[in-house]
C-alpha cells in the first residue's frame, strides 16, 4: 500500500537561462519524472503554476527575475509551498548559498555541472518529495490512503460519474466493540487488529475501490463506478461476514462486528460533502437499529438527526446563557400540616418564555453526557437554597434527581464535593435520589459511589420504588435512606386493590429496614387520607403544589402547606 501511494510521476521544473545548462541538467534528471524548461523567470512561474512541480532547480542569475525573486514567487504561492528548490548558480559564494537556503531551498549546485553528482542529488529530493506526499496522504497504522487523499478520489469519481451518468458509492464502517478490546488488551494488540481490519478490506475490494482509515476504528471505502443499489448491499454483506470471521493472532482470537453506512451519488446527494455526511447519517441509522448491519441512507432519518443536533445546540446555548431554571416541589408531612422538604426539579425556558418539558431533553442529554454539567448547574442551585433556607430558619431537606450516566462518570464524586464547599451547605440538608435500576446491578461502581457519597453526609433516595424489579437484596448492600414509592401505585390505590397491596407490602419492607417513606404523585385528598392509614404520612404531589420557581417558594413558605394553595396552577 505505501509503494502504491509513491507511484505517482514526480514533476521537474528546470530553470536556466543557458541552454547548454538546461540540456545538461535535463540528462541529469532524466528518467526521475517529467520534465519541464523555462528559460526565465516570469515563464518559469506561469508553468509551474500548471504543471505543480515536486522539484525545481533554477539558475540564479536570469534576467528579468532572478532565481532568489522566482523562489520568491514560488513560496508564496500556497499550492507550490511544498516544492523542493535547488539552486544552481556558477557562483561559489558563501552568501548566496546562505541566501538560498534561506528562502527555502533544499539544495546547492555549483556550475561547471557534474551530472552524475546532479543526478544523485536530484534523485534524492524526488524521492524525499515523494515520500513526503505519501506521508501527507497515507494513515501511519495501515498503510491504508488516509482521509485527505479519500477527499481527493471522492471528487474526481463523483466528476467522473456526472461526465458519464454513473453512480458512486461511499461506505462508513464502524467497529461495534473494538474499543473494549483496545481497553482490555491494550495499544499494540489493537493496532494490530486494526491492520488485519485493513487487510480483510482490501481484500474484499476492487482494485478501483479505494479503503481509507479515517479514525481510531472507523474506515471508509469509496466504490467509485457501481451499478444497482442492490449489488452495493452484496457487497456491504460481503464485508460483514469478512468481518465476523474471528481474527486469530498470537495474543489471541478476536471477534469483531461491524456496522455500516451508505450513501449513493447522485442518489442521495450532488457534490463530495454531502456523500460525507449521507454516509454518516445512514450509519447513524444502522446503529440506532441494532448494529452489526448496514443501511443506506434515508431523508428521513438524517431529518431526525438534524432535530438532535439542533436541540444539543440549543441545550449548549442554555447551559452558557443561564437558559436553565430549577423549580421545587414540596414534600409535606401530612399528619402534621407541614413542609419537611422539597424537590429540586430541573427546568428549561425557551427564548419566548415558554417552558419546555424536562421529557423533551433530559433522555438527549443522557446520551450525549450533557446530563453532566445539567446536573452540577441544579446540584449547585439547589445546596445554595438549602443553604440560605436554613440560614432563614426553615430545615429543609433538598432532594436533587441524579442519573446513572451522572453516577458513572469518573468526575461525579469530586464534583458533589466540590459543591458541597462552594455552597457551604449541611450535607444532611441534600437528599439525592436515584432510580430503583441504577442499584439492581453492580456496574459502574455505583455501590463504591453511593458509599462515597454517605461518606460526605449525603442522604440517598430510591426514586419509582416499586416498578419492575423484584430482587430487593441490593437494599440491603447499598446504604439507602428513603424510599419514593412509584406514582402509579398511588394513582392507582382508590381504584385498584392490587396497588393498595403494594403499597402496604413496600411500607412494610421499610419499616423492617428502618427505612423512610415518601409517596410520590398525591392527587386527592382520598389518596392523601389512605396513605396515612397505611402508614405513609410523607407525600409529595399535585394535592399540594405543582413545582414552582425558587422565588416563588420562598414567599410562601413561611405560610405553611396554606401557603402553597397560591402557586398550584404553576407548570
Amino acid at each position: 500500500m505505501y509503494e502504491s501511494l509513491l507511484c505517482h510521476e514526480s514533476v521537474i521544473l528546470i530553470v536556466d537561462h543557458r541552454v547548454s545548462d538546461i540540456q545538461l541538467l535535463g540528462d541529469a534528471a532524466k528518467g526521475l519524472g517529467m520534465l519541464h524548461f523555462a528559460s526565465d523567470g516570469v515563464q518559469a512561474l506561469e508553468l509551474a503554476r500548471q504543471v505543480r512541480p515536486d522539484v525545481v532547480l533554477l539558475d540564479i542569475e536570469m534576467s528579468g527575475m532572478d532565481g532568489f525573486q522566482l523562489c520568491e514567487a514560488l513560496k508564496s504561492d500556497a499550492s507550490l509551498a511544498n516544492t523542493a528548490m535547488i539552486f544552481v548558480t556558477a557562483h561559489h559564494n558563501t552568501e548566496h548559498e546562505v541566501h538560498a537556503l534561506e528562502l527555502g531551498g533544499v539544495d546547492f549546485l555549483t556550475k561547471p555541472i557534474n551530472v552524475p553528482v546532479a543526478r544523485a542529488r536530484i534523485r534524492n529530493h524526488v524521492r524525499l518529495q515523494q515520500m513526503a506526499r505519501a506521508l501527507a496522504n497515507q494513515d501511519a497504522l495501515t498503510g491504508l490512503p488516509n482521509r485527505l487523499l479519500l477527499q481527493d478520489r471522492i471528487s474526481q469519481a463523483i466528476h467522473k460519474a456526472r461526465r458519464h451518468n454513473g453512480r458512486v458509492a461511499l461506505m462508513t464502517l464502524d467497529l461495534d466493540n473494538f474499543r473494549k478490546i483496545n481497553d482490555a488488551e491494550g495499544l499494540a494488540v489493537g493496532d494490530k487488529l486494526l491492520q488485519r481490519v485493513a487487510g480483510r478490506l482490501s481484500e474484499c475490494s476492487r482494485v478501483e475501490d479505494t479503503v481509507s482509515r479515517s479514525g481510531s476504528d472507523e474506515f471508509i471505502i469509496l466504490l467509485p463506478e457501481v451499478g444497482s443499489a442492490g449489488a452495493v448491499g452484496n457487497f456491504a454483506q460481503r464485508l460483514l461476514n469478512a468481518l465476523s470471521e474471528p481474527f486469530v493472532m498470537d495474543s489471541g482470537t478476536y471477534t469483531l462486528s461491524v456496522t455500516i453506512g451508505i450513501s449513493l451519488y447522485p442518489d442521495d446527494n450532488n457534490d463530495a460533502e454531502s456523500i460525507f455526511q449521507h454516509a454518516e447519517t445512514a450509519l447513524y441509522q444502522a446503529k440506532a437499529g441494532g448494529r452489526n448491519r448496514y443501511s443506506f441512507f434515508s431523508s428521513e432519518i438524517e431529518s431526525c438527526m438534524r432535530a438532535r443536533q439542533h436541540q444539543e445546540r440549543l441545550i449548549q446555548e442554555a447551559l452558557k446563557h443561564g437558559g436553565f431554571e430549577v423549580f421545587y416541589q414540596p414534600k409535606v408531612e401530612a399528619s402534621q400540616k407541614k413542609i419537611i422538604g422539597v424537590e429540586a426539579l430541573i427546568r428549561w425556558r425557551d427564548n419566548k418564555g415558554n417552558l419546555i418539558s424536562p421529557a423533551d431533553f433530559i433522555p438527549l442529554a443522557e446520551k450525549t453526557g450533557q446530563i453532566i454539567p445539567i446536573g452540577r448547574l441544579v446540584l449547585h442551585r439547589a445546596c445554595l437554597d438549602a443553604h440560605a433556607w436554613h440560614q432563614a430558619g426553615h430545615r429543609l431537606c433538598v432532594s436533587v434527581n441524579i442519573s446513572a450516566v451522572q453516577l458513572k462518570h469518573d468526575r461525579f464524586i469530586a464534583d458533589v464535593r466540590e459543591v458541597l464547599q462552594e455552597t457551604g451547605v449541611n450535607p444532611g440538608l441534600v437528599e439525592l435520589e436515584i432510580t430503583e435500576g441504577v442499584l439492581a446491578t453492580r456496574e459502574h461502581g455505583s455501590q463504591d459511589a453511593l458509599l462515597a457519597l454517605k461518606r460526605l453526609g449525603l442522604r440517598i433516595a430510591i426514586d419509582d420504588f416499586g416498578t419492575g424489579y423484584s430482587n430487593l437484596a441490593y437494599l440491603k448492600m447499598f446504604p439507602v435512606d428513603v424510599l419514593k414509592i412509584d406514582q402509579s401505585f398511588v394513582r392507582g390505590m382508590m381504584v385498584d386493590h392490587s396497588d393498595t397491596v403494594i403499597i402496604e407490602a413496600i411500607i412494610k419492607l421499610s419499616k423492617a429496614l428502618g427505612l423512610e417513606l415518601v409517596a410520590e404523585g398525591v392527587e386527592t385528598r382520598e389518596q392523601e387520607q389512605g396513605l396515612i392509614k397505611l402508614g405513609c404520612t410523607v407525600m409529595q404531589g399535585f394535592y399540594y403544589c405543582r413545582p414552582a420557581p425558587h422565588d416563588e417558594v420562598d414567599k410562601q413558605l413561611a405560610s405553611g402547606i396554606a401557603g402553597f394553595t397560591t402557586i398550584k396552577a404553576w407548570q
